[in-house]
């Protein structure tokens, strides 16, 4: 029985030092340069991990789907207007160029774009 007390007692103290350790994140304004770079991260994770800024998690999963939505088109339409090109040097080595203004002067006649 006595060490079920001990263990439930430590529980506490636990318990106690967290939500202390919380609410001096929380409320306590630290104004050195490390700590409030680490309360700021503490208060938005926080506010992530609780939910506390009111988004719900539809919401978040709609933004969410939104960016990788924007960012796959960016990509495809990124994809679409790069046009590589190839050429031979004059060591007769080939060469390749991401655009035909990366291709030397003398070259360029010979370029050739390559195919997708």
């Amino acid at each position: 029985m006595l060490k079920l007390l001990k263990y439930c007692l430590w529980i506490v103290v636990v318990l106690a030092l967290t939500i202390g350790f919380d609410q001096l994140m929380v409320k306590l304004p630290l104004r050195a340069p490390g700590l409030t770079q680490t309360q700021a991260f503490y208060l938005d994770f926080r506010s992530r991990l609780l939910n506390l800024n009111g988004r719900s998690s539809a919401a978040q999963k709609d933004a969410i789907e939104k960016v990788i939505e924007k960012s796959s088109t960016a990509k495809a339409q990124k994809s679409a207007k790069i046009t590589r090109y190839l050429y031979v040097d004059e060591n007769g080595a080939l060469q390749f160029a991401d655009n035909l203004q990366q291709v030397p002067v003398k070259y360029r006649q010979k370029a050739q774009p390559l195919a997708e």
